[in-house]
């Protein structure tokens, strides 16, 4: 860093992307980006340092070497144990009777991860890593072992100084996918009697523990399950009893593919606000994470207040009207949605009733009720590259009458963020028995009470008791809710 100027050293594949963010404004200021060929002196100590370098490189042929040797192809199994006494590494002068693993074994990982390029391949190439016979009060000393190698299946730790669950901290929660733990000859060994339930949790694919299965593999199958999601994660909720966000939603997707002008000219107005953000942190699962397509036609849109907190910056990237929208959807890529027709396991979506949205009438200082929809799913991008571009989007509308004279419905807020493609976390089915009214009389008897107050046919008023719980006041309220949601969104079309 020399003043206002950042120098940054990057591959020529590089400069190009990163090219693409001159003129770009970040926290209030516009990047000015040029490429300048490297113009650094050579120095005196070069020669030295080439001469370390051939050192360096020599250390890195044995130690590939004394891997080789420990490495077993057939079982996948990476032999570390006893590193101390291992002949090789004596002779390098490595265990010299001051240095300890702590100072070989990060070296060890790094060679590993050289021979290894990717996640995948580590994971295809090493199943089973044994550290017996190493000395170890704890694992701090082989913590690179959880960053080298964390879709590690078996682990023997055996003969080694291992007291307490506190020994393990070093490798924090990796081995989420251990299935095997060893640890015969360590004093904790007469304690897994209490400790073995922190174990299990700590790994939730384990099943056998010192050669005792603790888990059999579908009940492993299900703590994995848990782990994933230590929240439940619920089915949608759609409430939607007129069908307003159910139309609305089918059209949208179809018309921003197709034809975004008249998507705005349907349901967007002069009040309409729409906002665009990225989030580049979304966690990924390392068996999904392909490449990512570039985010240059996103970035200079993108309101992520979290990153931009400067004032006039935020309030430049909130568009408000149609014709605003339409100007910031032109410099948008083409998309191609999932159809929700035949793909509909591509799509989360939820609606509810809103109260309380201003009256664009004027008319109600309490104001008119509406709809807020949230849509989670993903698209194609449309360009002209050979591979898929796809995204993971969240979008949330606020749906409310249009004003007189408009559109009977009107997009009050569309707030859109993006996110590197993922699968979607779908709920588990439950099985449940539908609930039969005309099998039951009581049931029957309220289906026939609500069906008098509302004007439902039977067969609506059960599903709204089914899903209230068969509560035939809840029933009531929850059909005049949406009944009066539907009558103030429908009402401009009698205008």
């Amino acid at each position: 860093m020399k003043g206002d100027s950042v120098f940054v050293t990057v591959s020529s594949e590089d400069v190009t992307q990163i090219q693409k963010l001159d003129g770009y404004q970040f926290a209030g200021a516009v990047l000015s980006i040029q490429a300048r060929e490297s113009t650094a002196p050579s120095r005196v100590g070069d020669k030295k340092k080439d001469e370390v370098s051939a050192s360096t490189m020599e250390t890195k042929e044995r130690l590939k070497g004394i891997l080789a040797a420990r490495y077993n192809g057939d079982l996948k199994l990476l032999n570390l144990s006893a590193l101390a006494q291992d002949v090789g590494l004596r002779e390098m002068g490595v265990f010299d009777g001051s240095t300890t693993t702590s100072k070989i074994f990060p070296a060890l990982m790094a060679i590993c991860g050289s021979l290894f390029k990717t996640r995948q391949e580590k994971e295809e190439a090493i199943v089973s890593v044994s550290l017996a016979d190493n000395g170890l009060a704890d694992v701090s000393d082989v913590s690179s072992l959880a960053q080298t190698f964390p879709d590690l299946k078996n682990l023997d730790l055996s003969r080694n100084r291992l007291e307490q669950m506190s020994n393990f901290d070093a490798w924090g929660s990796r081995f989420k996918h251990l299935s095997t733990l060893v640890l015969t000859g360590n004093p904790i060994e007469t304690q897994l009697g209490t400790l073995k339930s922190d174990i299990m949790k700590k790994y939730p694919y384990l099943q056998v523990l010192n050669d005792v299965q603790v888990r059999t593999p579908e009940e492993a199958a299900a703590a994995i399950e848990t782990a994933k999601s230590p929240v439940p994660i619920a089915g949608p909720d759609f409430r939607d009893v007129g069908q307003v966000g159910e139309n609305f939603i089918r059209q949208f997707i179809i018309l921003y593919d197709t034809d975004r002008p008249a998507l705005l000219a349907n349901f967007y107005d002069s009040q309409s606000v729409h906002s665009l953000s990225l989030n580049l942190t979304a966690p990924r699962n390392h068996k999904n994470s392909g490449p990512i397509p570039p985010w240059a036609a996103y970035m200079k849109q993108s309101r992520n207040l979290v990153k931009i907190n400067h004032l006039p910056v935020q309030m430049s990237r909130l568009h408000r009207g149609s014709q605003a929208i339409q100007t910031l959807w032109a410099t948008l890529p083409a998309t191609r949605h999932p159809d929700i027709q035949t793909q509909g396991d591509k799509y989360l979506i939820e609606c509810h009733a809103l109260p309380g949205l201003v009256d664009p009438s004027g008319q109600s200082v309490r104001g008119v009720d509406g709809l807020i929809i949230t849509m989670h799913g993903e698209f194609e991008e449309q360009n002209d590259s050979t591979e898929r571009a796809l995204r993971s989007f969240s979008r949330t509308f606020v749906l409310g009458p249009g004003a007189p004279g408009g559109q009977p419905i009107r997009v009050v807020s569309d707030m859109l963020t993006l996110r590197a493609w993922g699968p979607l976390a779908l709920p588990k089915p439950t099985l449940t028995q539908p609930v039969a009214p005309n099998n039951d009389q009581n049931q029957q008897a309220m289906a026939m009470q609500l069906v008098e107050r509302t004007g439902m046919t039977p067969e609506y008023s059960a599903m709204c008791l089914t899903e209230t719980g068969w509560d035939l006041e809840k029933a009531f309220v929850a059909f005049t809710a949406n009944k009066v949601c539907k009558i103030q969104l429908t009402l401009k079309t009698y205008d």
